[in-house]
């Protein structure tokens, strides 16, 4: 390897060097163009300035236009020129210097040509044949003849220069070429040897290549899955155990240059060539589709399957790889799941039928047993004496209590069963109308309701009503005697990112609400029974209510995908925060059409 390595640096400095003095040559022949260029383009710059003064002179003779065209583009010329030589000459100090003493006297020169064409379309031919033959004409010409024969002077001096470099250069260049030609022979000879030494390396390598074959073999034979590579004509070129057990072949060797048809029922092979057609010509992708098959003896299953087009390194399509679960078991437990989740949804159907008949039938009696109390305590009070009257008095209170449950039991059965599709709803609109409807009640207790800014999300109006309406009402009785209510509402937007919310996926817009109030408080050990049906932490002679309105409250968020919870602490107010997706991802069409059926029926 060390003999090998200084041939290789032998190569490499021989290629630099053979490099650096070819770049050189090419600089320097670079160089020696430019200045045959610059030559060039003074030269055209010296015939234009001719022809101008020609043509001009042609003008006063003839008094003829025909030459003015040839006088404008010898003009343009000029100006050409001249910008190609500052370009050509920009690193050159006193060929920048001359270009920039000719500019003024090529302005001039050009000015008293035109000066004498004028005149002679003026005044005449004597007067402008005195312009081009006075004084300043000829000064202006012999100062440009200077300048340019200096230039020219210069310009040559430095192609003399550079063509005796290029020569010298291309000597030393031919000298490291023969040299570096026979070193690279004796380096090639040398590289032979190692090369004859690598060989046996080789072999080693496609030895242990051939042990991570076999290995790899052993691992897709290991493999549950039907794993298969075909050809471009869709002929078998690889499998493993699983794929020959699923189509009956017992070695490799009895599948290879065959297709799905030779083991298959034709109807199945069929289906499964189609599929490595679209992938083989089109390149099209299968990716884990599901699929219901008869396999080859006659039973149904389910498979899910993946094919991708095989590329070689050209990104030519030489194949497909396939790769095939059978996932019947995990289809017949999701069928089962699918049949329990209707069973449920039925029992949930039939348990808001119920309670919401239950309901409306319940509340007739109440209303006989009210209408008869008020009655028989109207007629008959003084009859029946003071303990007669506290029993109708209780027993009053009690119906009116029932009547209250009746009701509150009603709109949590009609969260789910009169359901409105989600729309977009601006909160902001749906407190202040709370707020309006609890006007009364707010002016009686001096309650202060403060509302910041609220966004517009995608919800149910007549349920985010609900929500707030229990939200205020609760902020606004659970209140320390003498003390005035005061209730805050705000809320914020923005991305979720850590939160468990069922209708939002990470990356989402969420909507944060926070109702405040200076209320008792409570103790946040009691926090997941406060949300529970019938759950009350204060006796009803304290605080009145039936312990549904925050139960309500967390069933329609669980119907927008949202979560309520609070935070507080006894004697200190209480802060419930409610989290809501902006847009929502949740299906209810069907349980919208299911509610406006329970409604009817109820």
């Amino acid at each position: 390897m060390l003999g090998f390595g200084i041939a290789l640096v032998m190569l490499a400095t021989i290629a630099v060097i053979t490099y650096r003095s070819t770049h050189g040559f090419l600089n320097t022949a670079q160089l020696v163009a430019r200045s045959r260029h610059v030559l060039e383009v003074q030269e055209s710059l010296r015939r234009n300035l001719i022809e101008a003064e020609n043509n001009v002179r042609g003008y006063l003779l003839a008094a003829d236009e025909q030459y003015l065209p040839a006088y404008d583009r010898a003009q343009q010329g000029l100006i050409d020129d001249f910008n190609a030589l500052k370009i050509l000459t920009h690193d050159r100090t006193e060929q920048q210097r001359q270009l920039d003493a000719l500019r003024p006297l090529l302005a001039k020169k050009s000015a008293i040509l035109k000066s004498a064409m004028t005149t002679r379309h003026t005044t005449g031919i004597e007067a402008a044949a005195m312009i081009l033959g006075d004084g300043e004409d000829q000064r202006v010409s012999t100062e440009m003849r200077e300048l340019l024969e200096a230039f020219v002077n210069e310009e040559q001096q430095l192609l003399v220069q550079r063509e005796q470099f290029t020569r010298d250069i291309g000597r030393s260049t031919t000298a490291i070429i023969i040299v570096g030609t026979v070193l690279s022979f004796i380096i090639l000879g040398t590289a032979v040897v190692f090369i004859l030494r690598d060989i046996a390396a080789r072999r080693r390598a496609e030895e242990a290549l051939a042990e991570e074959h076999n290995l790899l073999r052993s691992v897709i034979d290991a493999m549950p899955e039907h794993v298969f590579v075909k050809d471009v004509q869709g002929r078998y070129v690889l499998d493993n155990v699983a794929h020959r057990q699923f189509i009956g072949a017992n070695r490799l060797r009895e599948i290879e240059g065959k297709k799905s048809d030779d083991f298959l029922p034709l109807d199945l092979a069929q289906q499964f060539m189609t599929d490595d057609e679209k992938v083989l010509r089109n390149g099209t992708r299968v990716l884990n589709r599901e699929e219901q098959i008869i396999d080859r003896h006659g039973n149904i299953c389910w498979l899910s399957t993946t094919k991708v087009p095989l590329r070689d390194v050209d990104g030519n399509c030489i194949g497909l790889v396939g790769v095939s679960s059978d996932i019947s078991i995990r289809k017949r437990a999701e069928e089962r799941l699918r049949l329990t989740a209707e069973q449920l949804r039925r029992s949930n159907y039939e348990l808001e039928q119920f309670a919401s008949v239950a309901s409306h039938d319940l509340q007739e009696p109440l209303r006989k047993i009210q209408a008869f109390g008020d009655r028989l305590q109207r007629k008959c009070g003084e009859a029946v004496g003071e303990e007669g009257r506290d029993y109708l008095g209780r027993m009053q209170d009690a119906a009116r209590r029932m009547q209250t449950l009746l009701h509150d039991l009603l709109t949590l059965s009609r969260v789910t069963s009169q359901a409105r599709p989600f729309e977009q709803v601006n909160l902001g609109g749906i407190v202040h109308e709370v707020v309006g409807d609890l006007e009364v009640r707010i002016e009686q207790s001096s309650a202060k309701i403060e509302v910041g800014n609220l966004p517009t999300i995608d919800a149910d109006p007549a349920q985010m009503r609900q929500l707030f309406q229990n939200l205020i009402s609760n902020a606004m009785k659970f209140q320390r005697h003498g003390s005035a209510p005061e209730v805050f509402i705000s809320a914020k937007i923005r991305e979720m990112t850590e939160e468990q919310l069922p209708g939002a996926s990470a990356g989402d817009e969420i909507c944060q609400i926070m109702v405040q109030d200076n209320g008792i408080g409570f103790d946040e050990k009691y926090l997941d029974r406060i949300f529970t049906v019938f759950q009350r932490l204060h006796s009803r002679s304290e605080y009145e209510g039936t312990g549904i309105g925050l139960a309500v409250c967390r069933k329609i968020l669980d119907r927008h995908g949202g979560i309520i919870s609070a935070k507080s602490a006894e004697g200190q107010g209480a802060t419930f925060i409610v989290t809501l997706p902006v847009k929502q991802r949740m299906k209810n069409a069907d349980e919208t059409s299911r509610g406006t059926n329970h409604d009817s029926n109820g």
